[in-house]
């Protein structure tokens, strides 16, 4: 084969790999956009926003009942005149002839209630109020999760930089102890022992790898964006603060956390519901008009038009009613029973991420004393270095354990930015949109 066959293949060859680079090239992406993205796109707050939408649907459906109910009715018949009441038509379309072909138009109009309707619609307003609270629940939930992803990020990108330069060092080992045992100055032993500790490096970076590409595929899951994105993140710039005392805290949590919000809306759709169901004791008055037109019967005017004026009065339901009604204080006092027991829960969750905010702030400040430290044993190291003192090995080593020290530190501030957030999620100030 000649060589100008081979040199266009390789340009080919060349200018796909340079185009699947580019395809393949990490997004930009800080915290605030990766927010922004999942409060925008993720299923789960689309779904909370429908059943928003079908309770305020709800609540005019109950509202609807104090309106006048219109309706227009037809029917053609002949015989058994009584059989088409199950057509279940209203107005002069159910007269009782024989053979008739009738048409009305009817208003039917509920005169007094005893608020049925009233408190069935308070109870759908407070469910409204539920749903609502619930999607910021949920929006609380979604930032959390994509903080934690967007740090667990960083975390794992520190330690694949670790393992990478614990490769470089275990590598060097193994050359420095293959060169001592050419000068007959080592054994074999020392460099099984150095390519033993080269393949664990190796197997580590491994590992820190399939953990990044994890971290990626989390975020790329709590953004609501297809898997499999890579990501180049943004290094926030945060100072980190002391958490303010324990009680303040929890009142805070008390007043602001969407749980609990949803779960008061819950309750007083609850007590709308017994007072609704109390109300089925209570008779119903009704007011109906009809008029229309008929053929094959002369009728006069006042036989085409009805109105008139409805009870209706339970008396006896064989304990349906009353069934009802402690059905609906037993789902309040249920409702009751779940508020009691979460704002337990948030107190202790609120306690629990406070302590734990508290902890990463002193790792992050340890982490710190850790990397003054190491710095000064690399200064130490170079210098002997330079003076003859120390061979490049135990400069390398130095230089990786400040790589490690600064890790560490990078680490533990990453840490308590999730535990930060944490906290703000218990005391619900994490929840706006």
């Amino acid at each position: 084969m000649s060589p100008s066959r081979l040199v266009w293949p390789l340009l080919c060859l060349g200018s796909c790999a340079q185009h699947a680079g580019l395809a393949a090239e990490p997004r930009s992406l800080s915290l605030e956009g990766a927010l922004q993205a999942a409060l925008s796109n993720h299923p789960i707050l689309v779904m909370a926003e429908l059943d928003v939408e079908s309770a305020v649907v709800r609540v005019r459906q109950a509202r609807s009942v104090r309106s006048p109910q219109i309706d227009a009715g037809g029917l053609a018949k002949r015989g058994l005149s009584g059989s088409a009441n199950m057509f279940g038509l209203n107005g002069l379309a159910a007269s009782p002839d024989p053979e008739d072909m009738a048409f009305s138009g009817n208003v039917l109009q509920d005169l007094l209630d005893f608020k049925r309707s009233r408190f069935e619609t308070e109870a759908r307003r407070a469910e409204v109020e539920y749903f609502e609270e619930t999607l910021r629940a949920e929006e609380a939930a979604l930032v959390l999760m994509v903080t934690e992803a967007y740090y667990s990020i960083l975390k794992a990108l520190q330690q694949a930089r670790l393992a990478e330069r614990a490769v470089a060092e275990s590598e060097l080992s193994v050359r420095r102890a293959a060169s001592l045992l050419r000068a007959q100055l080592g054994s074999g032993l020392d460099v099984q022992r150095a390519e033993h500790r080269a393949a664990r490096a190796a197997l580590n970076r491994a590992k820190a790898g399939e953990a990044l590409e994890q971290a990626h595929a989390r975020l790329a899951e709590a953004m609501g964006t297809e898997a499999g994105r890579q990501f180049s993140l943004a290094e926030p710039e945060r100072s980190p603060v002391q958490p303010g005392p324990p009680e303040p805290l929890v009142a805070d949590a008390l007043e602001s956390r969407p749980e609990l919000a949803a779960v008061d809306a819950r309750i007083r759709a609850a007590e709308a519901w017994v007072r609704r169901a109390e109300r089925e004791r209570y008779p119903r008055i009704m007011a109906m008009f009809s008029g229309g037109w008929t053929r094959f019967a002369e009728r006069t005017l006042s036989q085409l038009l009805f109105g008139g004026f409805g009870i209706q009065l339970p008396i006896f339901t064989g304990g349906r009613i009353e069934a009802g009604i402690q059905q609906a204080r037993l789902a309040l006092e249920k409702t009751r029973a779940v508020r009691e027991e979460l704002g337990r829960a948030v107190q202790l969750q609120v306690i629990e991420a406070r302590s734990d905010a508290v902890t990463a702030l002193e790792a992050v400040r340890a982490a710190r004393t850790g990397v003054e430290q190491a710095r000064s044993a690399e200064r130490l190291a170079d210098a002997r270095h330079r003076n003859l003192l120390a061979d490049a090995l135990e400069v390398e080593a130095a230089r990786t354990a400040l790589a490690a020290a600064a890790s560490e530190r990078n680490r533990a501030r990453y840490d308590y930015e999730i535990a930060s957030a944490r906290l703000a999620f218990a005391t619900g100030s994490g929840t706006s949109r």
